[in-house]
């Protein structure tokens, strides 16, 4: 069996957009990245069994998202863009067809509505306000905005320090139900649901923390359980900036990517949905912003934008630990790692 991954990057040097590899499962082995898209700063991107691609873009000095159709050569459907930096994040909501963007510079969350062909186009746009006590938190920055498991919005503002929860209309308008505060200079930056959708576990970029929070299904509100270190005491939290979170669909293992201490950090879930650290593994290079579990979550692959390389891993679902396999894949300015929805 094959899987189709894609990687999203920076476009400031080498790259030319979005990159595909093959997966294959048997022989444990990724195969050279080549060119899938051309596009400028396609920095996050998701995909759906359509075969349709929504991808962050840049052009010149506008920012948006676009849409492609097509499982081998895609080609664009459309472009929603709008004045200023471009967004960070992109979200589906297939089943109400629905699309969402954060944006980091802005403070903004864009909700756009997927027609059937996969044409976008702009509904809403709602702009927070807030800052924290960090430098880097002078104003709202909106790093994440995806749906909860009962299909409301939940939204990261490593700005103000926030986390909130809005139901959404059929049509795309965003009511605020709930807002979490998390301890000043946590920087709320991404956040994954335990698959029984009553807890969930939020990692702070600036401070290097992750949080157990419990989660309300019926008023959208989040508790606080536990927040841990994602990086050994002995290393400098300001060297180090936390990425992204992966959770197991078993609900056993969460994992968190540390750039600057460069590695994965494994958690185990406890019986009581707590955390408990079990290890840390080397992402053979520098700067991991991103890395995913391939559909069989036998594989991680994590890609390192300092160092233009991916890392291929095997995945033990018993412990939970990482294997390493395969290493200098090449892949210039990687900041997102996306297994196709189709192959």
């Amino acid at each position: 069996m094959t899987q189709k991954i894609l990687f999203g990057t920076y476009t400031k040097k080498a790259s030319k957009g979005i990159y595909e590899a093959i997966l294959d499962e048997n022989k444990k082995r990724l195969s050279t990245p080549e060119l899938f898209i051309q596009l400028d700063n396609p920095t996050y991107l998701q995909s759906n069994s359509a075969g349709q691609v929504f991808t962050v873009v840049k052009d010149d000095d506008l920012g948006g998202i676009a849409s492609f159709s097509g499982k081998t050569k895609p080609k664009l459907i459309n472009t929603q863009t709008a004045a200023g930096a471009p967004p960070c994040y992109v979200g589906l909501d297939n089943e109400h067809h629905l699309a969402f963007a954060a944006n980091y510079h802005k403070g903004t969350i864009t909700v756009y509505k997927v027609d059937s062909d996969g044409v976008l186009t702009t509904v809403n746009e709602v702009k927070h306000t807030g800052h924290g006590p960090l430098p880097e938190q002078d104003t709202a920055k909106i790093h994440f905005t995806d749906l909860t498991p009962d299909k409301r919005l939940v939204v990261c503002d490593l700005g103000s320090d926030k986390v909130y929860t809005y139901d959404i209309s059929a049509n795309g308008q965003l009511s605020l139900v709930a807002t979490f505060e998390t301890a000043p200079g946590f920087a709320p930056r991404h956040i994954v649901f335990h698959p029984n959708g009553k807890f969930a576990y939020l990692v702070g970029e600036l401070s290097s923390h992750i949080s157990t929070l419990s989660y309300d299904s019926q008023t959208g509100k989040f508790d606080l359980l536990q927040t841990l270190v994602t990086i050994p005491e002995t290393f400098d939290a300001a060297n180090n900036g936390v990425a992204a979170v992966r959770i197991s669909t078993d609900g056993k293992f969460v994992y968190v990517s540390n750039r600057g201490h460069n590695t994965i950090a494994v958690f185990k879930v406890n019986p009581d949905f707590t955390l408990s650290h079990s290890g840390y593994t080397s992402t053979e290079g520098e700067f991991p912003r991103d890395f995913a579990l391939d559909s069989t979550e036998k594989f991680l692959v994590v890609t390192n934008q300092n160092t233009d390389n991916a890392t291929l891993f095997e995945r033990s679902s018993t412990d939970g630990s990482l294997t390493l396999l395969q290493k200098d894949i090449p892949v210039p300015e990687g900041v997102c790692v996306s297994f196709a929805r189709f192959n």
